[in-house]
């Protein structure tokens, strides 16, 4: 399986970079959505849970992978989303075509979403529910996402440098904890992250009980905020896309790879012998952008000819 996700990009050279398409991993939660969501689902099952129960804005892969994975398995999902009443997007308008229960909050009730007693309370109204926290998370998200590392050869002892988009850092965690003891692992955030993402990632790795310290961030592409699209990023999207023939998703898999071509062209790369570029999928998040996507090569689902989705149940 692993050689079939890994695709070298063209135009790279010293060092030579691939580029791992979780994309490609899974048909229902694509990306690193499968990997944090496996564990979680396995102790809800223990658990006995009724309903799966999240977090999320109007446009998150999280949920979107969520509710596809509850309603092809029949289990009955709810989200707690940060929207207006009124508010449509195309990700929110799949929620609830797959049945899952939207209870919509205000901006400032959804920052209390790290309150342990705020999240009790809503979670009062469900029957046997189990909370997976916002984007996966969790010490149980970032203990599937080192299974990433097991789909490379050595557990990726050929690289030097593993690069990965940031939101939360559970994807990071998760692989600094499993990566061959030669491999770094570099996280590019998406937001402008301040000190809790490193704060985060190093309390999951001490959870996981692999406070490893083969892994740092590179907070300088966070460009205008999360899910914000420049000028600039939008012409290296359309261009990065009919050069690489992949398509990227404008909230991470685009602040990444223009991150990695930025750092490619100012020679920071040049000590790596080998760098892996992971694609963590949310490809869904490119219907929120028509304009931009209607103009690229690849068109707005993303799709090209010879692209195909693995299945891996769980």
């Amino acid at each position: 399986m692993a050689e079939s996700l890994i695709q070298a990009l063209d135009a790279y050279d010293s060092p030579k970079m691939d580029m791992l398409r979780l994309d490609r991993f899974d048909a229902l939660a694509p990306g690193n959505k499968w990997f944090k969501l496996r564990e979680n689902i396995a102790v809800a099952r223990k658990q006995g849970a009724r309903c799966l129960v999240s977090l999320g804005g109007a446009y998150s892969n999280h949920l979107h992978a969520l509710a596809a994975w509850g309603h092809h398995n029949r289990w009955p999902t709810a989200a707690f989303i940060r929207a207006d009443e009124a508010q449509v997007t195309p990700c929110m308008a799949d929620l609830r075509r797959w049945g899952m229960r939207l209870v919509h909050l205000s901006r400032s009730d959804y920052r209390r979403r790290h309150d342990p007693e705020y999240i009790a309370g809503l979670l009062r109204g469900f029957d046997r529910p189990y909370f997976i926290p916002e984007g996966g998370a969790n010490a149980l998200g970032a203990s599937g996402c080192a299974d990433i590392a097991a789909l490379l050869p050595d557990c990726g002892a050929d690289y030097s440098l593993i690069v990965t988009a940031c939101g939360t850092g559970a994807t990071l965690a998760g692989l600094a904890s499993a990566v061959a003891g030669s491999t770094r692992v570099l996280g590019i955030p998406v937001l402008k992250a301040e000190a809790f993402m490193a704060r985060d990632i190093a309390q999951i790795l001490d959870d996981l009980g692999s406070p490893r310290k083969n892994w740092h961030l590179d907070d300088r592409f966070a460009g205008k905020g999360f899910g914000r699209v420049s000028d600039e990023l939008s012409e290296f999207i359309l261009r990065f896309e009919a050069q690489q023939r992949v398509p990227l998703d404008p909230v991470y898999t685009a602040k990444l790879c223009f991150a990695v071509d930025a750092m490619h062209k100012r020679g920071e790369l040049a000590g790596e012998s080998r760098v892996l570029v992971i694609h963590s999928g949310g490809l869904q998040g490119r219907s929120g952008h028509p304009a931009l996507f209607n103009q690229s090569v690849l068109g707005i689902s993303g799709q090209c000819s010879g692209t195909t989705k693995q299945r891996s149940n769980f």
